[in-house]
C-alpha cells in the first residue's frame, strides 16, 4: 500500500477532508423542539429563551418555529390546528409539508418536558454551522497575500472567530443609535405636550403634572424609608390603636383607620406591629 493510498483512506481524498459532507445539524432534535412547543406553552417559553428561527437547519422548521412564536407572543393558543391556520394565512403551510407534518411532529417528540435539552442541541449545532461558515472566510484571508500586514490579517481572522461567539451572547443588545432617535422623539413630544392628561394617574398631583401620568413601557421605581407606606394608596385602611389606649399587645385590639382625603396613610410614630413586636406598657388597658 502506497502513501497516497494511506492518505486516501484517512481523509477521503489526497487533498484533505471531504468537502461534500453536510453542515452540523440534528433534525430529530429540531423536530422534538417543535413537537414539544405544539404540546406545551411552557415548552414554548423555554425554547424561545435559547433559540431563534435561523438556528434551525431545515427551512420548514424555521417557518414553523416563527409561526409558533408569533401566536405565542399575541397570547393566542398554540397547537397543530392554530399553527396550520396561521401558516395558511401566510401561504406557507404546503411548503412545510401540510397539516400532516405538524401532527407528525407531535407524535415524534418523546416528552415536552425535555424541550430545553433539545433546544440546547439545536443551538449548539447552529453555532457549529456558523463556525464552519467562518472557516472559508479565514482561508481567504490567509491566501490574500499582499493585501495588508500579517498582523492585520491575523486580527481579522480572530475577529471572524469572535464574531461567532458574540453573535450568540450579544443578541439581546442593540446599538445605541437605533434607540437614540426614538428616545429623543419621545422627549420632544413630552416637552411640547399641553396640559392634556394622557397617562394613568398616580394620585399625586404634582407628580402627575410632571409626568402626565404613567405610560406603557415605563419602569417606575418607588423608593423611600421602611414603613412609610410605599405599598399603600392614600385611601388604603391602615391599622392604628384606638384613641386613648397605649400600644396594643394583641393584633385583635388594633382597629383600622382610614386617613382623611389629602393626608398620607401614616404620619405618626413608627408602628410597633410592623416589626412583629408590640411595645411594653406598665399598665395596659382593655381586654
Amino acid at each position: 500500500m502506497s502513501i497516497a493510498e494511506l492518505n486516501l483512506g484517512a481523509y477521503g481524498s489526497p487533498d484533505g477532508p471531504e468537502l461534500d459532507r453536510l453542515p452540523p445539524q440534528d433534525v430529530h432534535a429540531e423536530q422534538s423542539v417543535l413537537g414539544g412547543m405544539l404540546l406545551s406553552k411552557d415548552a414554548i417559553a423555554e425554547a424561545a429563551e435559547r433559540l431563534k428561527a435561523e438556528d434551525f437547519y431545515r427551512p420548514a422548521h424555521e417557518i414553523i418555529y416563527g409561526a409558533i412564536i408569533d401566536l405565542f407572543s399575541r397570547g393566542e393558543p398554540v397547537d397543530a390546528i392554530t399553527v396550520a391556520d396561521e401558516m395558511t394565512k401566510r401561504g406557507t403551510l404546503q411548503r412545510v409539508g401540510g397539516p400532516a407534518y405538524l401532527h407528525d411532529l407531535i407524535q415524534s417528540v418523546p416528552t415536552a418536558a425535555n424541550v430545553g435539552y433539545y433546544a440546547t442541541i439545536v443551538a449548539e449545532r447552529s453555532l457549529l454551522r456558523q463556525l464552519v461558515e467562518a472557516g472559508p472566510r479565514i482561508v481567504q484571508l490567509g491566501y490574500g497575500q499582499g493585501e495588508g500586514e500579517v498582523d492585520a490579517i491575523v486580527n481579522a481572522a480572530q475577529a471572524e472567530i469572535y464574531k461567532v461567539g458574540e453573535k450568540r451572547r450579544g443578541d439581546d443588545y442593540i446599538p445605541l443609535a437605533q434607540t437614540l432617535e426614538e428616545t429623543l422623539t419621545e422627549i420632544e413630544v413630552a416637552s411640547g405636550r399641553s396640559d392634556e392628561f394622557v397617562g394613568v394617574p398616580t394620585g399625586f398631583t404634582e407628580l402627575d403634572d410632571l409626568l402626565h401620568g404613567l405610560h406603557k413601557g415605563q419602569m417606575i421605581v418607588v423608593a423611600a424609608r421602611p414603613a412609610v407606606g410605599k405599598a399603600l394608596a392614600l385611601d388604603t385602611p391602615s391599622p392604628r390603636p384606638p384613641a386613648g389606649r397605649p400600644w396594643a399587645r394583641s393584633p385583635s385590639a388594633i382597629s383600622c383607620w382610614t386617613p382623611p382625603a389629602g393626608r398620607p396613610a401614616w404620619s405618626g410614630p413608627p408602628r410597633p406591629w410592623s416589626t412583629g413586636r408590640a411595645s411594653r406598657s406598665s399598665s395596659p388597658t382593655g381586654p
